[in-house]
């Protein structure tokens, strides 16, 4: 503690220290496990499924975005602090054989989140989320609202929007 803390009382209690807003900075908690069996999932990034082999977490887009892989309450999370556009590539996935994509955020921040599904071209339409701060979010969005990408051939997905928002089991199910 010194003697500009804003929070002298809650020194130490967050790994962020102090917010005198009262929310917190990151989560202290993990987002609940996925209970779909494995065997219908296409995991992207989840610590629950194996997720497919060979994918960038990080693509040089041009983003301002800084991009990290954190670890919160012992679970495997992306991080994206000043988020612009962020993109994650994969292999050439056929995905018309599921019915949704499942992501879990967290953010205290954001105003706004658009989640893209990219097929070559690139073919790619946002959809948007309804954003809720302070706490793990689940969004289950129904892949009929991504009427642009081939999904047949998927192998990027995009978020832009802005604050920090912290992503978690994203797969296809």
């Amino acid at each position: 503690m010194d003697i500009n803390d804003e929070c002298p009382e809650e020194a130490g209690t967050l790994d962020t220290g102090c917010n005198p807003e009262g929310e917190l900075e990151t989560p202290i908690d993990a987002p609940t496990a996925p209970t779909a069996p494995e065997a219908d999932v296409l995991s992207i990034f989840s610590d629950a499924y194996t997720d497919l082999s060979a994918s960038d977490f990080n693509p040089p887009w041009g983003q301002e975005t800084v991009a990290t892989i954190e670890t919160y309450a012992g679970n495997e999370v992306l991080q994206y602090k000043k988020l612009n556009y962020q993109g994650l590539q994969y292999a050439v996935s056929d995905v018309s054989g599921y019915t949704k994509l499942h992501l879990d955020y967290w953010t205290t921040d954001a105003t706004k989140i658009n989640v893209s599904l990219i097929s070559a071209g690139p073919l790619e339409n946002a959809v948007a989320l309804d954003v809720v701060t302070g706490s793990w979010q689940s969004v289950d969005i129904n892949l009929s609202e991504y009427s642009t990408p081939n999904l047949s051939e998927v192998f990027q997905l995009k978020a832009d929007g802005d604050g920090t928002v912290i992503l978690d089991n994203i797969y296809f199910y």
